[in-house]
């Protein structure tokens, strides 16, 4: 999300960051970036009264303020002329739980940003906002509270999305994913396509056929040689190892693997990282 609002404030620097998948040069506009983060659970006039004030016009949803009331899919249509607009979403779940806490007369909070939210994506899928884009992360989280209503609000508010919204994975797990990740984060040079695609290790598909012949195994050596090359320098069952670490509590997965690469290469005493922990 922080990379996707970079760019957007940034057509500069596109070219350099997305220029091997993307022609940048058709697209050179500046976009207004405006984001809310759940965690704001003080924000006094809710996520709509929040978004309202980065665009400038503070007193435009000033009716629904006092008492807070959900903007309708007209009055979100009405906010966003002009030029093109990211909209940034993070951390919803919480933002939900405080809500919930907030009676607004035979409602609460959570109901009212329930409606607001699903109001804005119908209005973004509308003609006249074909210029607003907005990027929604977190939605799957089950609150640890149980609270019945706000997971009934996420559902809610994921069904809604799901009728017009492009699902964004930021790594698959069970693909090779993690293995270019790894190697553009720790190692500065690697050797050439025709080196990498030379199996690392000879023997292994070897062992493998001679294994499958003796009916040890099922694995076909053909597969291992492949699996070698497309992980290289990691081995390839790294890739199981890191669906089953995801599910520890507190698991902050491609950062925290990153880490534990990290480390493991230290310790070992290969030349490795060439960025700090940041």
């Amino acid at each position: 999300m922080l990379i996707l609002g970079l760019l957007a404030q940034r057509p500069d620097h596109r070219q350099s960051v997305l220029g091997e998948i993307y022609e940048t040069s058709v697209d050179t506009q500046d976009v207004r970036v405006i984001g809310f983060s759940g965690r704001e659970s003080d924000a006094p006039h809710a996520v709509w009264g929040a978004l309202t004030e980065q665009l400038g016009p503070r007193d435009f949803f000033k009716d629904y303020y006092s008492p807070l009331q959900a903007p309708g899919q007209s009055a979100w249509i009405n906010l966003f002329p002009g030029p093109p607009t990211l909209i940034l979403l993070d951390e919803v779940p919480p933002c939900f739980e405080n809500a919930k806490f907030k009676a607004i007369a035979n409602s609460d909070l959570a109901r009212v940003t329930t409606t607001a939210l699903s109001n804005l994506l119908v209005a973004i899928n509308k003609p006249e906002l074909s210029n607003v884009c907005i990027i929604i992360a977190d939605l799957k989280a089950t609150y640890q509270g149980g609270w019945k209503s706000i997971n009934s609000a996420l559902r809610d508010l994921q069904n809604e999305t799901h009728r017009g919204a492009m699902q964004l994975t930021p790594v698959v797990l069970n693909s090779d994913d993690i293995f270019h990740i790894l190697r553009k984060w720790l190692f500065e040079t690697l050797p050439d396509n025709p080196k990498i695609t030379r199996p690392s290790v000879p023997p292994t598909p070897r062992a493998v056929k001679d294994a499958r012949s003796m009916d040890h195994t099922p694995a076909n050596p053909d597969d291992y040689r492949r699996e070698i090359s497309s992980s290289y320098r990691f081995h390839f069952s790294l890739r199981d190892l890191y669906a089953r670490f995801r599910e520890n509590p507190g698991y902050q997965q491609t950062r925290t693997l990153i880490r534990l690469m990290r480390g493991r290469s230290r310790s070992s005493g290969r030349p490795t990282a060439r960025r700090n922990n940041r």
